[in-house]
């Protein structure tokens, strides 16, 4: 943020009468709304801070702290007195006041610029700190900010200004937005793009490391064949052999190593065992292979639909905020989102689609795509006797991002689980239902 920025943009708020509303955004953004429509956001990150318009920015929590207590309770419908930058520095003053009954309550928001004490600091009219962003005390800087204490002023600047002019600031707020977006957007890709590599690469790992079908097949006949010829030799050994050297059905001679087993019997029955794995691995393979497979094309429609969004809000919804519930999501058997505290169990095969049914309850809603191919989607009501719309909504788009790469209007129905009636494994009728219409890309 450059000095004659900062000016520019000074001037630019005094042309507005008040303060409508004041709150925070983000760890380290403030949004103040200006009159009736005007947004700016200011971005109090240490190394980062910056300016912009911020009319669509949409607040990732909600924030309670003491300084967002105090932001609403002074700027909140306050009447704006001046706006200025001080100290010859990268400080921004916003004074304002409210109008009480008896008299106006003074305020100063500062927001300081200024690298390592970067901050916000809500000031009364003696310039005593009432709240701060970041609380530093004497151990931290020479300069304490805590509530209660008068606010020192920082060391004038004496470096060399960058000189520059601001043409048309409304312009700059927006395009310092667009671009910030666009930043954001970029490293929320990339990081999330790592992670759907990784597991996609655990898969194909998986997949690879998978055992030939026939050589199971082939293990299993070899190891049944020895269970028998050590059951038709039992006289023959002795507990302590290790070795048994005879012929095979064939006449043909053979070798057979024993294992260390207290009695000739359960030496052939652990032939035997050893035969009935194998067979049962290789009955097992195709369903391991179609779910690994499965699972991994799931990851590869989410890293298209990741590398395809236009916005921050369509990536969120696929990666939201992580929940304390490692215990319970450990035993999923399905992929976990989380919608506003409700809990979405989603299938990314016919296996999984099937188990999401059965764990989910009478009031829990199910969603799907209309007539097509597509996970099975569960919202868990969690005992809440209504599911808000906009948890729906997210939900239905999570059904189209996880089913589908395709651009275009999809229809999504949705009902309570009762009224689903499974026929077989994943396949289902239902009645009852409400269909929604998703727009993607």
């Amino acid at each position: 943020m450059k000095y004659y920025q900062l000016e520019a943009v000074a001037e630019y708020l005094k042309r507005f009468d008040r303060i409508r509303r004041a709150e925070r955004v983000g760890d380290n953004v403030i949004r103040l709304l200006f009159d009736k429509t005007d947004a700016v956001a200011f971005d109090l990150t240490r190394g980062g801070a910056d300016i912009f318009e911020a009319s669509g920015l949409q607040s990732a929590r909600s924030y309670h702290a003491p300084f967002d207590t105090m932001l609403k309770k002074r700027f909140g419908g306050a009447k704006i007195l001046d706006v200025y930058v001080v100290g010859g520095d990268r400080i921004l003053r916003i004074d304002a006041a409210l109008e009480g009954a008896y008299k106006a309550q003074k305020s100063t928001l500062q927001l300081e610029f200024t690298g390592r004490h970067t901050n916000a600091i809500i000031l009364d009219e003696s310039e005593n700190v009432l709240e701060a962003l970041r609380h530093v005390d004497s151990d931290s800087s020479f300069r304490i900010v805590k509530p209660g204490s008068p606010l020192a002023p920082l060391p004038p600047y004496t470096g060399p200004r960058k000189e520059g002019r601001v043409e048309d600031v409304r312009e700059w707020l927006k395009e310092r937005a667009i671009s910030r977006a666009k930043a954001r957007l970029a490293r929320l890709k990339a990081r999330h793009l790592k992670a759907l590599a990784k597991k996609m690469d655990r898969l194909e790992k998986e997949l690879k490391k998978l055992p030939d079908k026939e050589e199971l097949e082939k293990k299993a006949r070899h190891m049944k064949e020895r269970g028998s010829i050590v059951l038709a030799h039992l006289h023959e050994i002795k507990p302590y052999d290790r070795q048994l050297k005879t012929v095979d059905f064939e006449g043909n001679p053979i070798t057979i190593e024993l294992p260390a087993l207290p009695n000739p019997k359960r030496m052939g029955e652990h032939f035997y065992n050893l035969s009935k794995r194998a067979a049962n691995k290789a009955v097992g393979l195709h369903m391991e292979e179609e779910s690994l497979k499965s699972r991994l094309a799931f990851y590869e429609r989410v890293y298209k639909n990741v590398e395809s969004a236009k916005s921050e809000d369509e990536i969120s919804l696929l990666f939201p905020p992580k929940q304390q519930r490692k215990r319970k999501e450990a035993r999923a058997q399905c992929e976990i989102f989380w919608i506003d505290n409700f809990r979405v169990m989603v299938g990314r095969n016919e296996r999984e689609n099937a188990w999401v049914l059965k764990q989910a309850r009478a009031h829990d809603l199910w969603l799907h795509l209309k007539d097509r191919p597509s996970s099975h989607c569960i919202i868990q009501s969690g005992g809440r006797r209504q599911i808000p719309r906009e948890v729906i909504e997210k939900a239905a788009r999570i059904c189209v991002e996880t089913s589908v790469t395709q651009p275009g209007d999809y229809l999504v129905d949705t009902t309570y689980r009762r009224n689903v009636k499974i026929v077989s494994g994943a396949q289902v009728n239902y009645v009852n239902y409400d269909t929604l219409k998703i727009k993607k890309g």
